[in-house]
């Protein structure tokens, strides 16, 4: 197995534990470390493993970790997994790994040696000129999109509450926008604070914005929420920070769909925590395009 380790993730806080990650791994199998110093120099030792015949690739760190490896591991047949000492962790939370990053490592290790895998969903963003983005978890635009963007540029509180200070920030500022956008086929507007093309459940560590969504389905789960007034956009906000859908909120829409073709130029959007080029693009959901070890309750 091949292990790439981001101990910058999370803002390094589980820097200290890398070492026990990596006992754990090697107490299971045969582990190769790859050296990296950035993302693009991930990219090429992921793609350069590969190319040699690795038979897996271990990613300690955050979601934005597998997001950057992603881009040459979609669709290749390796499989992957990720340990989590990242910021969010939300993939890790879909896959239903422990949040101890120790204890995910042993649990990974031990699914890989028993050669226990499963199949999941990627969504993949094609843009006009050709150029391509895949993404485990969640597409955000809008509201959540703008907490992501200001949550990564601040420095105070560490860890999630600076997410939490964030959303607080950020809601005054949102009335909300009409999408154009495209559902399998059938062109639709949609008016929203929110909007989120899912894959997993889970968006910024406890946002849940797509509580149907499951990874090996086939689909991408859609969900608009608003506008609103701002003390309603915050109830239901708070609502899907906790996991929770109100039968009496109807301002939160939720679609299933293969293909979203989103045509809002220069609109900001995120995916997997990290920035995204802005729309016009689809995004497609590709069934079984990464093969990840098979653990915990989603398992």
């Amino acid at each position: 197995m091949a292990v790439l380790v981001n101990s910058a993730a999370g803002s390094g806080r589980q820097a200290g534990r890398i070492p026990a990650v990596l006992d754990a791994l090697a107490a299971e199998l045969p582990t190769r470390l790859l050296t990296a110093t950035d993302a693009g120099q991930a990219r090429r030792a992921v793609a350069e493993a590969i190319d040699q015949g690795v038979e897996g690739l271990v990613v300690v760190g955050g979601d934005g970790s597998l997001h950057n490896v992603l881009q040459v591991t979609a669709g290749r047949g390796v499989p992957v997994a990720v340990v989590p000492t990242g910021t969010c962790n939300d993939l890790a939370d879909s896959l239903g790994l422990p949040a101890d990053p120790v204890d995910a490592a042993r649990a990974v290790a031990r699914a890989f040696a028993a050669g226990n895998l499963r199949s999941m969903d990627v969504a993949r963003v094609d843009y006009p000129d050709g150029t391509r983005t895949w993404y485990a978890t969640v597409l955000a635009a809008g509201y959540a999109a703008s907490v992501s963007q200001r949550g990564g540029r601040l420095r105070w509180p560490r860890g999630m509450r600076r997410y939490d200070l964030a959303a607080v920030l950020e809601l005054p500022r949102f009335r909300g926008r009409v999408y154009t956008v495209t559902l399998d086929g059938v062109p639709a507007t949609l008016p929203a604070v929110l909007f989120a093309v899912g894959n997993t459940r889970r968006f910024g560590g406890k946002l849940y914005v797509c509580p149907d969504a499951e990874i090996d389905d086939g689909l991408l789960d859609v969900t608009t929420q608003g506008p609103n007034s701002v003390p309603a956009t915050l109830g239901t906000t708070l609502r899907l920070f906790n996991g929770v859908r109100s039968a009496t909120d109807t301002s939160t829409r939720r679609f299933g769909v293969r293909r979203i073709e989103m045509r809002d130029a220069g609109l900001v959007t995120f995916a997997d925590g990290e920035a995204l080029g802005p729309p016009p693009f689809t995004v497609t959901c590709v069934a079984g395009a990464l093969s990840v070890p098979k653990v915990g309750e989603h398992g």
